[in-house]
């Protein structure tokens, strides 16, 4: 298989329910909850807040050539740095911030056929991004250069609230998509190796972010031929490998500035 093979994202809809909080960060607390159609449970003393827009996200992405939408995953850092990965093999990576109940921010879109390789390709697009925080999770607008817009609709995932530590992601992963597969040993201490079968390899490391909240920094340098190019982006550990074994689910967006990208759903 050439160079111009990636991992094509693995949409994981978990189906949690979605929390309501009175703490500052996540969307947890013990005010409530919302069920699957977005019902309101019981209330405590405070009101609903909309923490946000940090979080582990699905949802759809809908534009004039995906009308009925392209299911998407997006993983938002509480720093604002954020990626988004759809099923077509689309991607974009964010960086967005709110005031109140609104956001907005800035967009970089990644073409879909361009190569992993050592020349990095160009950005597709670029824009800006706007919307707002609702109980359930995000709703925004990507505008690009030529005013062609976006809207993606995002559902707040629970598992987010989930403390993370970097003993949980130690292991052996396999990620393979469209005939390419991605294989990884990751240490105790977040450091990893890797190799593709395109022999590719891969070394790199996790990092934490927040202990509190169930995502992960990642930066990897993937040598190839003779190049070597550096990754950096999210992750995020869908259950914990250290009691379900076989079940467990890492999620990794990761990019460079040029280009490209990898999405990879590591089992």
């Amino acid at each position: 298989m050439s160079l111009t093979a990636r991992l094509a994202p693995v949409i994981t809809i978990t189906g949690t329910t979605l929390l309501v909080g009175c703490n500052g960060g996540g969307y947890g607390g013990s005010c409530g909850s919302y069920g699957s159609y977005g019902s309101y449970g019981s209330y405590g003393s405070c009101g609903p807040l909309y923490p946000g827009p940090d979080g582990i996200y699905e949802g759809a992405l809908t534009n004039s050539a995906s009308p009925q939408g392209t299911a998407v995953v997006a993983i938002i850092a509480a720093n604002g740095t954020g990626r988004i990965a759809g099923a077509d093999g689309s991607y974009y990576r964010l960086s967005v911030g709110s005031s109140g109940n609104n956001l907005n921010g800035s967009y970089s879109g990644y073409p879909q056929v361009a190569a992993l390789s050592a020349g990095a390709s160009p950005v597709s697009a670029q824009g800006s991004v706007a919307g707002t925080i609702t109980p359930n999770g995000l709703n925004l607008q990507m505008t690009d250069n030529t005013n062609t817009q976006q809207s993606v609709a995002l559902t707040f995932d629970n598992v987010y609230n989930r403390s993370s530590a970097l003993a949980n992601l130690a292991g052996s992963w396999t990620s393979t998509a469209n005939g390419l597969t991605l294989t990884a040993t990751i240490q105790p201490d977040g450091s990893f190796s890797a190799v593709d079968s395109n022999n590719c390899t891969y070394l790199g490391n996790f990092s934490l972010l927040d202990p509190t909240f169930d995502v992960y920094a990642e930066t990897h340098v993937r040598s190839c031929n003779g190049a070597a190019i550096t990754f950096t982006g999210l992750a995020a550990l869908l259950l914990t490998k250290s009691t379900t074994g076989s079940g467990s689910e890492l999620e990794l967006l990761t990019d460079t500035s040029g280009g490209d990208y990898l999405v990879a759903d590591f089992q």
